[in-house]
């Protein structure tokens, strides 16, 4: 009796087991959902199916095929298939009231999104996904998003036909209208500040390149131009504002725009770590794989869709990996600048394996994980400016030195010039005023300075004497002897001459072998005979020539003196000769001659 109200009692409970996970998994293919809580999510609720054929809803349902469901967020993550694919997904309004929905995917890159909304007595279609015109699409957003009603107690079924060439990640959810466009504001408020700052580097480093010529800022330039197309299709903005138009092809453009950011970026790894100087080698190896990288631009723009993304996936990670290990050698071989090259690239590299994870499940699904590489290239791309803008000041500081050192150069030439020509202009001038063979001042200079002492006489009324002398038998030594020896003769006498004249008067050369003394402030005869008798015995003095031969030479002397504010040089002179010729005869009658020694 008691075994079996035993084995009934077990029975029961093993009935209700099985009614309870039936039930269970019943409630877990559909989901309730009420308008207190802003947000659902769709993924482990919904079921999915591959197929390779073009079907709609109604040929679904004929075929009624077996979807599979999903246990965890990352079976949505297809990776690239040629087959569309089908989600499924039971949704019911758990409240009395009409409710507004939005059915959105984060996924931005997915072409072709449709959505079927089956009801008990309807069905509608809407269209969406980066592929699909603007004004086709049922809400005109960067990614796949619809708009969904549900009556109060009303349970729907959502068939969702995604096609895409790239790779599918169809994490979607289910949001009030206020959520949704409060998160869409937030959103976009960081994507417009990524997309702000990546234009305003590009522009600047390209103004940067046109101002100072150095291409390392022209290779950032379009290295940020390229990743920023890439991004911008990317995200779905480049093709709500921009490019709707291109339709299937674009796709082609995140593949156009990334390989030639890659090719970009190697042209700047060059030129940035200036490996031709430093790392010889690594130069090669750049040059090489840029050869490489510009046959990968041409073949995405020719190739199908999803072969030009796989290659551009390739050139990608390999890009990023060899500039990667290039910079860390040239930091270990201390180039300047190496060091903040790894750690911008680092950081890309780091954002690029968040958004990896976070594909893959192993991360929790939220913003920075969804947008890690616009988060790891924003912070690369400011690194790298941030070197980009040290290296403009070192140029500038270069270019700064370079102009001083110049200037100063220049200022040290105009000083040696400066000098060159006072020089010059005094070797002229004393050419003009002087005697090149004894030194003394020629007519020329004679008059400049008997002009000024005559002015200077005439103001503090002092006379102004003037000594004519002239050789006496200097012909026949310069006859015997030749002109070299009578040059020396009166190079001699004009030496005596110097001598026996005062500190400020002025001795000349007037002619063959006549020579002027000026003599300011003498008006007693007895003095200016005193000055005959110096002049006479000074210059009769033999003089030994070169050959050692002593040669004796006279001198006959005039004088006069300026006597009003009417004299001029030309009437000292003339009374001043007239004086001389007058003692003249008596000069000559002695007896001057040559001895030998």
């Amino acid at each position: 009796m008691d075994v079996n109200c035993w084995l009934k009692r077990l029975s029961a409970g093993l009935l209700a087991l099985i009614i309870c996970w039936c039930s269970h998994s019943s409630a877990a293919t559909t989901i309730a959902v009420s308008s207190e809580q802003p947000r659902y999510d769709l993924n482990e609720v919904s079921s999915y199916w591959h197929t390779s054929e073009s079907l709609n809803l109604r040929d679904v349902l004929a075929l009624s095929p077996s979807f599979q469901p999903v246990r965890h967020a990352s079976d949505l993550h297809f990776g690239y298939t040629q087959s569309d694919t089908w989600l499924k997904t039971h949704i019911h309004n758990a409240s009395a009231s009409p409710t507004r929905w939005m059915v959105k995917f984060e996924y931005p890159f997915l072409d072709y999104v449709t959505l079927y909304t089956l009801r008990e007595n309807a069905s509608g279609v809407q269209h969406s996904g980066s592929a699909v015109p603007i004004d086709e699409r049922s809400i005109a957003h960067r990614q796949a998003v619809f708009p969904l009603t549900l009556a109060g107690g009303e349970t729907v079924t959502l068939y969702t036909q995604v096609s895409a060439t790239g790779s599918k990640f169809l994490s979607y959810s289910l949001m009030t209208p206020e959520a949704f466009y409060t998160q869409n504001d937030r959103h976009n408020f960081w994507l417009a500040t990524y997309f702000g700052m990546l234009l305003a580097l590009s522009t600047y480093n390209l103004l940067l390149f046109f101002g100072l010529k150095e291409r390392v800022f022209l290779y950032y330039a379009l290295f940020a131009f390229g990743f920023t197309l890439a991004i911008l299709t990317f995200n779905g903005i480049g093709t709500l504002m921009f490019w709707s138009f291109l339709g299937d092809n674009t796709a082609r453009l995140v593949a156009i725009g990334f390989t030639f950011a890659s090719t970009m970026g190697s042209l700047f790894a060059q030129s940035f770590l200036n490996t031709a100087t430093y790392c010889p080698r690594w130069h090669q190896v750049i040059t090489l794989f840029r050869g490489y990288c510009y046959l990968a631009l041409i073949a995405v723009i020719f190739l199908p869709i999803q072969p030009a993304l796989r290659l551009m996936d390739i050139t990608g990670f390999a890009a990023s990996l060899l500039m990667l290990v290039c910079g860390i050698y040239c930091s270990w071989r201390r180039v300047p600048s190496a060091g903040i090259f790894v750690l911008a690239w680092s950081i890309f590299l780091i954002g690029a394996a968040v958004f990896a994870l976070r594909n893959l499940s192993v991360l929790p699904a939220n913003f920075i994980t969804l947008h890690g590489v616009q988060i790891g290239s924003a912070i690369e791309m400011l690194l790298l400016s941030f070197a980009l803008a040290a290296r403009f000041n070192r140029l500038k500081w270069q270019k700064e030195r370079a102009q001083a050192e110049t200037v100063s150069m220049l200022k040290k030439q105009e000083a040696v010039l400066e000098a060159k020509v006072a020089a010059r202009t005094q070797a002229l001038e004393k050419l003009a005023n002087h005697d090149m063979l004894t030194d003394l001042l020629n007519r020329n200079g004679l008059a400049r300075c008997a002009e000024t002492a005559l002015e200077r006489c005439k103001k503090t009324h002092s006379p102004l004497a003037l000594v004519m002398c002239d050789l006496d038998c200097f012909k026949p030594i310069n006859d015997q002897y030749g002109h070299e020896i009578g040059d020396f003769v009166l190079q001699q006498v004009a030496k005596r001459l110097v001598h026996v004249a005062r500190e400020n008067d002025h001795c000349a050369r007037f002619g063959g072998d006549e020579f002027i003394i000026l003599l300011e402030g003498v008006s007693d005869q007895s003095a200016l005979e005193e000055m005959r008798n110096r002049i006479e015995q000074a210059v009769g003095s033999p003089i030994k020539l070169p050959c050692n031969t002593l040669v004796s030479v006279g001198v006959s002397v005039g004088f006069s003196i300026s006597r009003g504010n009417n004299d001029t040089l030309a009437s000292l002179l003339r009374e001043a000769d007239s004086q001389m010729y007058a003692v003249k005869p008596r000069q000559t009658t002695r007896d001057y001659g040559c001895d030998s020694a």
